[in-house]
């Protein structure tokens, strides 16, 4: 008896499905695995531009020009 090649088409498919569906349901995905790293380096990140902008905010204070205190501009 010879398969025809829907037949073999048909195997492959369910084949491939339950290949997708076994990840989903046994173990974590890439996502749960990367998480915790990924929150670190956002924390990090996040550090490190709100130490910047300070820095860039203390020394616009600190190092104003007093002359240009009452300008007028316009």
């Amino acid at each position: 008896m010879e398969r025809s090649p829907a037949g073999n088409l048909a195997g492959a498919g369910g084949i491939a499905a339950a290949g997708f569906l076994v990840p989903l349901v046994a173990g974590e995905t890439n996502l749960q695995l990367t998480e915790p790293l990924l929150w670190a380096m956002i924390a990090i990140s996040s550090a490190g531009a709100i130490v910047t902008f300070a820095f860039l905010v203390y020394a616009l204070w600190k190092f104003r020009d007093p002359a240009v205190r009452r300008r007028r501009y316009g």
